[in-house]
């Protein structure tokens, strides 16, 4: 029996079979059996196994965060970003001076005039504008995962990592009231 090179789905099978009369003296027999291969196998688990995960999450609740938790993760929050305001202004107040100096050879001319140049481009706007209208989209869903995070954590972890948590940022509020104060 021999076999012809074909697609690996599909086996071509060739008999010669001896015959008494003067016909054909071989014989073709074709058989088209189909194997699924295997990485339409592992597709198919994949698509199974995200709808089972969709609809066990469909069929689980999060419970929602209690009020003084998401208080005062939005009280960190706001210090913390009035900590990183007032370091940039820090930094910018440190850093003007010198930019003044550097700006005034040919090099600094040539690269704040580039910059300048920048601003002023359209497609630098666009980008702008396409950025903040994608920041207000994903707003919402941001607030509605961080607040579903906030409701797992409330509910299965803080009753055992609370204390211990709450003490950490207290000492890392510490050190950031030294070294990066919020005023």
């Amino acid at each position: 029996m021999t076999c012809a090179s074909s697609p690996p789905y599909i086996i071509w099978s060739r008999c010669a079979l001896p015959v008494a009369d003067n016909s054909l003296s071989e014989q073709t027999v074709t058989s088209g059996i189909q194997t699924q291969s295997i990485a339409d196998m592992n597709a198919k688990y994949a698509i199974a196994l995200i709808l089972a995960l969709q609809v066990s999450m469909s069929l689980c609740e999060v419970p929602a965060p209690d009020q003084e938790l998401v208080d005062k993760v939005i009280d960190m929050r706001t210090t913390f970003l009035k900590r990183l305001v007032n370091f940039y202004g820090k930094m910018q107040s440190v850093a003007a001076p010198v930019i003044e100096k550097l700006g005034e050879g040919d090099n600094g001319k040539a690269v704040k005039e580039f910059f300048e140049g920048l601003q002023t481009k359209p497609e630098l706007q666009a980008i702008a504008k396409v950025s903040g209208g994608i920041a207000e989209e994903i707003t919402p869903l941001v607030d509605k995962a961080r607040l579903s995070i906030l409701g797992l954590y409330g509910h299965y972890a803080r009753p055992y990592v609370g204390q211990f948590l709450s003490d950490q940022i207290d000492i890392t509020k510490k050190f950031l009231d030294i070294f990066l104060p919020a005023e």
